[in-house]
């Protein structure tokens, strides 16, 4: 009884170990006839897009990182919930520390005529090659350090993470105020009740979302709604949590007035508003 016992076990273990051992080169050959279609398929693509999708697949470090997409999901469902999507037609739009362009981009295919702002050239050159089928969207290279006044006015100016990579401040909201009378703002912020609070720190100028001149800042949320209001500017605050995003960045947060967020590289506390000209409110 024992010995049939065995040759039972002895069977089925070596059933079991053909199994194993065939899925094993199932799952290798079925691996290697992905990776050959994923491979044609790249082969379809245009110089160009080839370029701008092995760009994405072969870095994931600062606006190529994963984070990104599901973060730039949320604004924009943001944006679409505060205007609606037949706003954007027709609409003139300044969108200000682009980046790689995808929000702006969005926008022209919306129907708006968009110029995105950047300040890096190689974040520049990226957009226009990713973009260059969408009409309506332009984008230039720009040290928004700088007065950018000379573009002329907008129906509406997106800035978004752009204000804490920046030591100006002041002008920067103060020349958006003159350009436009909305404004749609995201930011990294100070824990501060204090409207006349700001810390600046040290950034990576190498990395390619950070500040040109290696000082970004972070001022109290009370700082921006305080020169908004000067401006002769309303604030709506959307700091609800469908904004957040995983364990990057949070938008509801309640303030323990402990100046939380003054590090380099914590870019954790954010607000998100918009700002209408006082009297121009709809």
């Amino acid at each position: 009884m024992l010995s049939s016992l065995k040759r039972f076990y002895k069977g089925w273990r070596w059933r079991l170990l053909t199994i194993k051992n065939a899925l094993a080169i199932w799952s290798a050959q079925t691996l290697q006839v992905r990776n050959r279609l994923d491979l044609e398929m790249l082969e379809c693509l245009s110089p160009i897009d080839r370029y701008v999708v092995y760009s994405g697949v072969l870095s994931n470090r600062a606006l190529f990182d994963p984070s990104y997409a599901g973060w730039r999901l949320a604004r924009l469902n943001k944006m679409l919930e505060i205007y609606g999507i037949d706003y954007f037609r027709g609409r003139k739009v300044l969108e200000l520390g682009a980046g790689h362009g995808d929000i702006g981009a969005f926008l022209a295919d919306l129907g708006a005529d968009v110029l995105c702002l950047e300040g890096r050239i190689q974040n520049v050159n990226f957009a226009r090659l990713k973009h260059r089928k969408v009409s309506g969207v332009r984008f230039e290279r720009f040290n928004l350090e700088e007065d950018f006044s000379r573009f002329g006015r907008f129906d509406l100016i997106v800035h978004f993470g752009l204000l804490y990579h920046l030591r100006h401040v002041d002008d920067n909201l103060k020349c958006c105020f003159s350009m436009t009378d909305d404004v749609v703002m995201e930011t990294a912020v100070l824990d501060a009740t204090d409207p006349q609070r700001i810390v600046y720190c040290d950034e990576r100028k190498d990395v390619e979302e950070e500040a040109l001149d290696g000082t970004g800042s972070r001022p109290s949320p009370f700082y921006v709604e305080r020169i908004a209001g000067e401006s002769g500017f309303t604030v709506q605050r959307y700091f609800s949590p469908d904004l957040n995003s995983g364990d990057y960045f949070y938008y509801d947060w309640k303030h323990l007035n402990n100046e939380r967020g003054a590090g380099s590289g914590d870019f954790r506390l954010r607000r998100f508003w918009r700002f209408q000209r006082a009297g121009r409110a709809n």
